[in-house]
């Protein structure tokens, strides 16, 4: 079986470091086509079948789903990878039962690039920067009611204790805050030596002060804070999403805001991306919620460590290898079956 070495990176693209490493090691780039208006830009189905074609592997650049009727479409697929932590616009599933590879980049860079910025909007929150600096900005000085709270004491609550939510810990233990996590895949063994005390969920809510999430994409957390969540949270308590936005019901969050049910949030991730001019979020006063436009946590670093990662799990899989970086290694069986089995002959 003649490896072709074709790799599709579905565009526009702006991995210029992946780019260069993979024509470096002789891959052969089909790149998708540059549009204007991106990240809006999406293929049709049969467009993205055709861009794919007899490529080996799919490298995502946009937010293109890559479904599993397009990956069964294309039979040369042997995985798609991506440059970044999220692989949630990849039917993994699919891509399992097919015996495709799905690899994600969950570089240092990345992963501690968003714990520091969750912990800045923790403090953003329990400070109540944004209220103080449009007060100063409107002539306004110091007053009683706009004073921040002490973050020595409080309660933080992570939600996911993976990557992401270790070097949470890791950072809030120093600060003096009690440190509650929920984590249906973690056990206390693990969350101990971060200063982490394990619980369920509805106690985390009840007893936190502030509410982190960091949480992958799946089944169980879309939609994992709704209203029932949010009425256990203490009327003085913040909500922080830097993982995913589906996480939590937007509707409910906005009602929650408006009602006073929590104290504020801070959101960098959300339901439909770019968030939508007339999305409600847009409406909540903005002192007492955090927007950013999933951006928070990135940084120079952190974008080329991710194709660096990449392009090396790329490579890997074309020369018959298995990277660290598969996020189902379940399929391994079936893709060694496909294509690989010429190898054992």
């Amino acid at each position: 079986m003649a490896i072709k070495r074709k790799v599709c990176l579905t565009g526009p693209s702006r991995l210029t470091v992946a780019e260069e490493l993979l024509r470096a090691a002789g891959c052969d780039l089909v790149l998708g086509k540059p549009a204007d208006n991106f990240p809006d830009f999406h293929y049709e189905r049969k467009e993205l079948v055709s861009l794919i074609g007899n490529c080996e592997i799919v490298f995502p650049v946009g937010r293109d789903f890559i479904s599993g009727d397009v990956l069964d479409s294309c039979p040369d697929v042997q995985a798609v990878v991506k440059s970044s932590i999220g692989i949630e616009t990849v039917d993994v599933d699919a891509a399992t039962d097919l015996g495709i590879l799905c690899c994600n980049s969950p570089t240092p860079e990345n992963y501690m690039g968003v714990a520091e910025a969750t912990v800045g909007l923790m403090v953003a929150l329990f400070k109540r920067l944004k209220l103080n600096e449009a007060y100063m900005r409107a002539s306004g000085w110091k007053e009683a009611q706009n004073r921040g709270t002490l973050m020595l004491g409080q309660t933080a609550g992570i939600i996911g204790l993976g990557r992401i939510g270790q070097n949470v810990a890791k950072r809030l233990g120093p600060w003096g805050m009690k440190i509650l996590g929920y984590d249906p895949y973690v056990g206390q063994e693990t969350a101990a030596p971060l200063g982490v005390k394990m619980i369920s969920l509805e106690e985390l809510l009840k007893h936190s002060d502030v509410v982190t999430l960091h949480v992958v994409l799946t089944r169980e957390t879309r939609g994992l804070i709704g209203m029932r969540e949010l009425k256990m949270m203490k009327p003085s308590a913040f909500l922080i999403n830097t993982s995913r936005g589906p996480a939590i019901k937007e509707a409910d969050l906005v009602q929650a805001l408006n009602e006073k049910i929590i104290a504020g949030a801070a959101l960098d991730v959300f339901d439909e991306e770019p968030l939508p001019i007339n999305s409600p979020l847009r409406q909540v006063d903005p002192h007492r919620l955090i927007l950013t436009p999933h951006i928070i946590g990135t940084n120079p670093g952190s974008l080329e460590a991710g194709q660096r990662m990449a392009a090396a799990s790329i490579l890997a899989i074309l020369d018959g290898k298995i990277p660290d970086t598969v996020v189902n290694p379940l399929a391994i069986a079936r893709w060694r079956e496909r294509f690989w089995a010429w190898q054992a002959t």
